[in-house]
């Protein structure tokens, strides 16, 4: 029971400063000066002032209940070349290819993932790995296929 006392006498001393001077270089709340705050009312929204600031009597004007919503950019202009054009009318895709940036035309093959054994079983190459036809060509990077004789190797295209 005492032990409570003299904790609630403590928090009681931190509550009033704890008998500490106090800070100099905190103002009092009474201590601050300065001109009157004007207080200046707002018109209601979407109502319309006048030009010389008093506010007016004016019947408020219909305001959506909807924001507005901001008008999108307006989309670039793609300008394809004549070679990008006569691949998609073919149903290739112009990619990039390699580090060089060039661009090529890459079509899907008719046979893409038909089992194969042989580069002659595929419109592409048959990969060695799945013994599948490439799903397009030309087929970038390195990979493992099967050359019509049917042996394994590295064909690397950049």
């Amino acid at each position: 029971m005492w032990r409570a006392a003299v904790l609630m006498m403590g928090l009681a001393g931190c509550q009033f400063g704890g008998g500490g001077a106090a800070p100099t270089d905190v103002a009092a709340p009474s201590a601050i000066t300065g001109p009157a705050v004007e207080v200046t009312a707002l018109a209601p929204l979407g109502s319309v002032e006048p030009a010389s600031g008093a506010p007016s009597a004016a019947a408020p004007v219909d305001v959506p209940s909807e924001a507005p919503v901001a008008a999108a950019p307006p989309t670039p202009v793609i300008v394809k070349s004549p070679s990008q054009v006569a691949c998609e009318k073919t149903g290739g895709n112009f990619v990039v290819i390699g580090r060089s940036g060039a661009m090529t035309c890459q079509k899907p093959t008719r046979d893409g993932g038909k089992q194969c054994k042989r580069e002659s079983d595929c419109d592409g190459v048959c990969l060695a790995r799945s013994n599948t036809c490439a799903p397009v060509k030309p087929l970038f990077g390195c990979q493992s296929i099967l050359q019509d004789d049917g042996r394994r190797v590295e064909l690397c295209i950049d």
